[in-house]
């Protein structure tokens, strides 16, 4: 299976479209994996989803995140600004019904999603096992042994990629000297990345022979940033953007 995986594109329609162009032009592959947040921060939330709709591959993975989560249970309790709060506000007010519709009955509101690829067990989770939705995925989390179950687990949130191997000591496997491995994947941020690289990043996965590209690609951040108007929308959603912070 070689599947497309992308995160966190928060409403930036630039940077969705570079990623769908850079990744049609370098890769075949089969399905697309989308780990939540489609929506916020962004100013163009109903126009992206309108994209992911007409995506000429099956998106057979589709997750809220957060934001999804936030917009439609109304507890903003996790933000740690107003400045997030006043942006969910405008995101709510702007979103079509169809595009309602689309978040509501196209993505999984538990936040994860497993399945069997190739022989092996994925977990994919916006956030992580103990909080789908706000967990942060880091190397005390990798740690938790109920993760050792999945040969992968693949995340978003952190807006940052990542690629770690974890061992886990497991007697019943002497023939790999009792240690279980399971790999730990995140593409980083589509629309909103904060590892100080502006580009738009993706992640491309050959399961069957164990293949990861971390990719980014440039695209119209000038633009993007041009859209950002409104009294109540903070300028850092839109300044952030330059350095990827």
């Amino acid at each position: 299976m070689r599947l497309l995986i992308i995160s966190d594109i928060h409403a930036n329609l630039s940077a969705l479209n570079r990623i769908l162009e850079d990744a049609d032009s370098r890769y075949e592959y089969d399905e697309i994996a989308i780990l939540g947040d489609i929506i916020n921060y962004g100013m163009r939330p109903a126009e992206t989803i309108d994209i992911l709709r007409s995506l000429r591959k099956p998106v057979t993975v589709n997750l809220f995140g957060n934001h999804e989560k936030a917009l439609f249970d109304g507890d903003t309790s996790h933000f740690s600004t107003d400045r997030g709060r006043a942006v969910l506000e405008y995101t709510r007010n702007i979103l079509t019904d169809d595009s309602r519709e689309y978040l509501i009955n196209n993505l999984s509101r538990t936040g994860m999603s497993e399945t069997i690829i190739d022989g092996k067990r994925f977990l994919f989770v916006h956030g992580t096992l103990s909080d789908p939705f706000w967990g942060k995925m880091n190397d005390e989390e990798k740690r938790k042994p109920e993760y050792a179950r999945y040969d992968y687990v693949i995340s978003g949130h952190s807006h940052i990629p990542d690629f770690t191997e974890f061992f886990y000591e497991d007697s019943s496997m002497p023939e790999y000297r009792n240690r279980k491995r399971t790999v730990f994947l995140n593409p980083g941020s589509a629309g909103q990345p904060r590892n100080h690289n502006p580009e738009a990043q993706y992640l491309f996965v050959d399961t069957e022979r164990e293949i990861f590209h971390f990719n980014s690609v440039k695209y119209d951040v000038e633009y993007e940033q041009s859209l950002y108007m409104g009294e109540n929308i903070d300028n850092f959603y839109k300044t952030r953007l330059t350095n990827g912070i």
